[in-house]
């Protein structure tokens, strides 16, 4: 390779690849150098057709976030008004089962009241008709007759004056 010689030269003994290697070199960084001109200003050009559309995206990505905070809050309510309703119903449902429970009760304290009075009823009517109800035959009035009414009919034939 040759100090002195820095363009190409029809030397057949001597080549001049320094010249070559030199050139691609320098050919390689002129293309890079219009690649990355060429990326940066297809980076700007697409940024600035996207930013349109970055705008509408932020847009409808707030519009998800506040539709997703609503729903969150519309859920939230329904959730605290399903969990009161089943609490009403919980506590009626259990005012319901006390007032059956105490209306049970009353009902049964009425009947045995009533059974009682009538089990009184029936013991006072048997003792005051218990002679009514067996009947004896009179042999000297040949009439059927209380047993209270024999027992007087005889007795009136012992009582002296």
């Amino acid at each position: 390779m040759s100090f002195f010689n820095k363009y190409p030269y029809t030397d057949f003994h001597e080549l001049n690849a320094d010249f070559l290697l030199q050139r691609l070199k320098s050919i390689e960084e002129q293309i890079a150098g219009i690649k990355e001109e060429i990326e940066g200003e297809i980076f700007e050009w697409v940024q600035e057709q996207l930013a349109p559309y970055q705008e509408q995206l932020n847009r409808l990505i707030q519009e998800v976030e506040d539709l997703e905070e609503e729903t969150e809050e519309t859920l939230a309510a329904y959730d605290q008004r399903i969990t009161d309703f089943v609490n009403t119903v919980n506590g009626a449902l259990a005012q319901m089962r006390q007032d059956l429970i105490n209306s049970i009760q009353a009902v049964n304290d009425l009947t045995d009241l009533k059974i009682e009075q009538n089990n009184t009823y029936l013991l006072n009517e048997i003792s005051h008709n218990v002679g009514d109800l067996f009947q004896v035959l009179n042999p000297f009035t040949g009439l059927m007759t209380s047993i209270q009414d024999m027992v007087d009919y005889l007795s009136a034939f012992h009582i002296v004056d």
